[in-house]
């Protein structure tokens, strides 16, 4: 009888024990998250995703028409701006289901929304870690969101699975997912505005002023070139020019 009781200690002692929901040797979790736990792959700060990044280019100038500019005005302004997609992806519980273990089950609540935290690979597949409500576990489910029958936690920044299956109720129990999108345009990222200065010692002066990322203006920039038609260029911007004087210019942005 004694030796029973013995035995049953040390299996005791080198098993992980529960008591509920909670560990009772947290500090054994530590050690096997290090050896044995799945690196998780968290998602950006609340749970979204840049999808893609959009450069718009903003231009106030009409290309291919005959324009008419006088000293000093503007003959071309153009800014650029990025434009973020981003989503947010949740998964929601169609219906009422359950974690069947020797414990007390698990419930998931039909119409609750559980937020995916991150992923997870685990020997070559693909796992969503999704936040059960409770800070003791985590559930995962699969690539199309079918619920798994065992539940993890998450220790050393990483995931260690709970010992032992789960029936889960109904059978073949999955989410459905839902996603929030929403689009952030920037400030002025880049940007330029070219100007007509007039005639200067027998020469077309034009100004060209750039803005840095922050929408700040830097230093004018003087160009000069000889007074007679044709094609100018300045800043990538081909500039045709049929008439100048000291008050005006007659000229066509040329875009092909």
């Amino acid at each position: 009888m004694k030796a029973l009781k013995i035995l049953s200690m040390v299996l005791c002692l080198s098993g992980c024990i529960y008591a509920g929901e909670f560990d009772v040797f947290p500090w054994r979790s530590d050690v096997v998250a290090g050896l044995s736990g799945y690196q998780i792959e968290y998602l950006d700060r609340e749970s979204e995703k840049l999808l893609k990044t959009e450069v718009l280019q903003e231009s106030s100038f009409k290309a291919n028409k005959l324009l008419t500019a006088f000293k000093g005005y503007t003959i071309v302004d153009t800014k650029s701006y990025s434009k973020n997609y981003y989503v947010q992806e949740s998964l929601v519980a169609p219906e009422d289901a359950k974690l069947i273990s020797g414990l007390a089950p698990t419930e998931i609540e039909g119409g609750k929304k559980y937020d995916i935290i991150g992923q997870v690979d685990i020997k070559d597949k693909l796992y969503y870690v999704l936040a059960s409500g409770k800070p003791t576990y985590v559930f995962l489910a699969d690539e199309n969101y079918v619920l798994q029958d065992h539940i993890a936690t998450i220790r050393a920044d990483k995931l260690v699975m709970i010992d032992g299956k789960f029936m889960i109720t109904p059978e073949n129990f999955k989410f459905e997912p839902i996603t929030k999108s929403r689009i952030v345009q920037s400030d002025m990222v880049t940007g330029f505005e070219i100007k007509y200065q007039g005639i200067q010692s027998g020469a077309m002066v034009f100004s060209l002023l750039e803005y840095d990322a922050g929408g700040q203006t830097g230093e004018f920039i003087n160009y000069s070139f000889e007074n007679k038609p044709g094609v100018i260029e300045i800043a990538g911007i081909r500039i045709k020019v049929f008439y100048a004087d000291d008050s005006k210019l007659e000229y066509m942005i040329i875009v092909k």
